[in-house]
Order: structure tokens, then C-alpha cells, then sequence
């Protein structure tokens, strides 16, 4: 009865139309149904046997290859942390680099510094040699911190020292401006006129120096602008080439106490 009900059952699917199982007399039907219910306990069978075979091994060998792969991208994720904290220690060791040449010129600068410059030096050295205890203080942070806030420290820092470094060669333009005022009192105009050129070059270093930071590009502007109008002056032999000097005197000034009060500011926070 069992048999005869799965088999009416499995026949009245629409791949066993109704037409079909007519055909079929009682033996025809039950023996159908019984090679039917032994065909499904095969399958299920087949299937248990998978399992505890061929299945299970396969799940063993799914397993072993994502744990590859994890292994693998854990091992990624290590090489790409250790170069980025070698790329920031490297950074820091360019920034040590920039502040040791930077207090280099100052050095110089203080020995043959003239009249007007002491107290813009001094305040500049004051400054580098604060800055360079901080730059020890966050390298030695950076080692504890998260690669985020390690970069984000880094570059306050770099931006920093690249100020300084600017202000510093900006000090050494004004001092070769501030020769060639006295060059063109003594009526020498072509030592003036070399001194300004000199100057003009270490603006173009300076502007480099700022070249990722716009803060100070209309006031550089202002200055370049200057020299080349002192410059044209002292060429041309006019008789206002010591206001043109001394314009370019205030205009770098300008740029060097903005450098200063930033860097204050910074220092505070």
C-alpha cells in the first residue's frame, strides 16, 4: 500500500503524464515504484557516502586553501605595515637631515650676520632647536601610535621644518639685499646689481622650499616683484633705486615675521 501511494504519487509528476500510468497494468506499476524507491535510496545513499568520503575530504581541502589564503593576506598586510613605518621613519630621517642643514646656515649666517638681522636669527635658532626636540618627541611616538596619526604627525612636523628652512634662506636674501643698499651708497651698482641677482636666487629656493605650501605665495610674489623692479632700477641707473631696495627689504621682512608668527602659533598647540 506504502509503495503503490509514493509510486501514485511520484507518477502523477508531470514528467509521468496521467495517459502514461493507463498503459501501465499492477505489476507493471508496483515493480516501477520499487525500482523507483530503490533508485532514490542509492541516490541517498551515494550521497552519505560522499559525505563521509570524497565530501568531507573536499571540505577539508576548501578549508586548507582559505587558510592559505589567509595566511597569505595576513603575511601581505605585515610586509605593507612594516613598509609604511619604514617609509615614515624615513621621512623622519629626511626631516633630521633638512633641520641639521638648516641649523648649518644659521651657523653662518650668525657669523657674518649684519646689522638688522641678529634678533630675526636668534629667534630662528631659538625656534629650530625647539623644533628639533619635537621631532624626537614624535618619531618616538610614531612607534606607538597608529599608522594613521603617525603620517598625520609626520607631516605637521616636515611642514614645519620646511618653514623654518625658507625663513632661514629668506634672512640670508635679506642680508644680500640689505649689500646692496650700501653697495649702491658707495656708488658700486654692479655689486648691487649681483647682490640682487643673488637674492633673487634664494627666493627661487625659498619658493621651492614652499612649493607644497600656499600660504605664502602672494607674499613671495610681492617680493619677487620687488627685486625685479630694484634690479631694473639699478640698471637703469635711476634715482629711486633706494626706495626699490628698501621695498624689497619690507617685503621680505613681511614674509620672514609671517614665518615666525606661524611657527609661534604652531609651537602652542
Amino acid at each position: 500500500m506504502v509503495l503503490t501511494a509514493v509510486a501514485g504519487t511520484v507518477f502523477r509528476h508531470p514528467c509521468f503524464p496521467e495517459q502514461k500510468l493507463e498503459k501501465l497494468n499492477g505489476k507493471e506499476k508496483k515493480m516501477a515504484t520499487i525500482a523507483l524507491i530503490l533508485a532514490v535510496i542509492s541516490l541517498a545513499l551515494a550521497g552519505i557516502a560522499y559525505w563521509r568520503s570524497g565530501g568531507q575530504q573536499d571540505i577539508q581541502e576548501l578549508k586548507r586553501q582559505l587558510q592559505g589564503e589567509m595566511d597569505v593576506l595576513r603575511t601581505k598586510q605585515k610586509e605593507i605595515l612594516e613598509s609604511t613605518s619604514q617609509s615614515i621613519a624615513s621621512t623622519y630621517d629626511r626631516s633630521r637631515q633638512r633641520l641639521a642643514n638648516t641649523r648649518e646656515e644659521l651657523v653662518k649666517q650668525e657669523k657674518a650676520a649684519i646689522e638688522g638681522l641678529e634678533e630675526q636669527l636668534k629667534k630662528a635658532r631659538k625656534q629650530l632647536e625647539a623644533l628639533g626636540d619635537k621631532l624626537e618627541e614624535y618619531a618616538i611616538a610614531a612607534r606607538e601610535s597608529t599608522l594613521e596619526a603617525a603620517r598625520s604627525a609626520e607631516e605637521a612636523i616636515s611642514q614645519r621644518i620646511r618653514r623654518i628652512q625658507a625663513r632661514v634662506t629668506l634672512l640670508q636674501a635679506k642680508g644680500k639685499a640689505s649689500r646692496a643698499k650700501k653697495a649702491e651708497t658707495d656708488k658700486d651698482l654692479e655689486r648691487a646689481d649681483r647682490l640682487l641677482q643673488e637674492a633673487m636666487e634664494l627666493l627661487r629656493e625659498a619658493r621651492e622650499t614652499l612649493s607644497g605650501d600656499p600660504a605664502y605665495h602672494q607674499e613671495l610674489e610681492t617680493m619677487k616683484l620687488a627685486l625685479q623692479e630694484a634690479t631694473a632700477a639699478v640698471r637703469a641707473r635711476t634715482e629711486d633705486i633706494r626706495q626699490r631696495i628698501d621695498k624689497v627689504l619690507t617685503d621680505t621682512d613681511t614674509i620672514i615675521n609671517s614665518l615666525e608668527t606661524d611657527e609661534t602659533k604652531a609651537a602652542e598647540k
